[in-house]
């Protein structure tokens, strides 16, 4: 195994947080360009011009299809970040814009890649820790390697990049 150094939780926090926010402008720009031919968010949830008191069964309907909007809006975002986080933790940089910007990078505890399948596995575990219990990713705090559950289920390391 070589010498690495290992990310610190600052560092990886920071990633985590820039991703956060590059996801978010991702998000954004995608949703924009696609709920506008139907008028907006406003307009694809049938509240554009929608006035309160006016006919319960079109209420109903509009609430109906703010939920559906709003749901699948939501659902589209967790799959973006999904698909960023593993996509990019795969390719030669072997991290995330976030974790590029940070200089760190996510790599095999014998120094090799990652390849498409583990860093799909790992975004999974990754995804499904945070939504159930946060806490999970504080792990990397009590491991000598400062691996987090995703990172020790497929074996990875996070390290600088330098």
């Amino acid at each position: 195994m070589e010498n690495f150094r290992f990310a610190s939780f600052g560092r990886r926090f920071a990633a985590f947080l820039l991703d956060v926010v590059f996801v978010l402008l991702i998000n954004y720009v995608l949703f924009s360009l696609v709920l506008a031919p139907f008028g907006g968010l406003l307009g694809a949830m049938g509240l554009k011009d929608f006035q309160f008191g006016e006919d319960i069964v079109k209420g109903a309907f509009a609430g109906i299809g703010a939920f559906l909007v709003l749901a699948i809006t939501i659902l589209g975002a967790f799959f973006l970040a999904f698909i960023y986080d593993f996509v990019l933790v795969a390719t030669p940089k072997q991290a995330t814009i976030g974790k590029m910007l940070m200089k760190i990078k996510v790599t095999k505890v014998d120094g090799s890649s990652i390849n498409i399948f583990e860093a799909f596995f790992r975004s999974l575990i990754k995804f499904a820790s945070g939504f159930f219990f946060i806490f999970l990713w504080l792990v990397c705090l009590f491991t000598t390697r400062k691996q987090n559950l995703h990172d020790l289920i497929v074996n990875a390391i996070v390290v600088d990049s330098n």
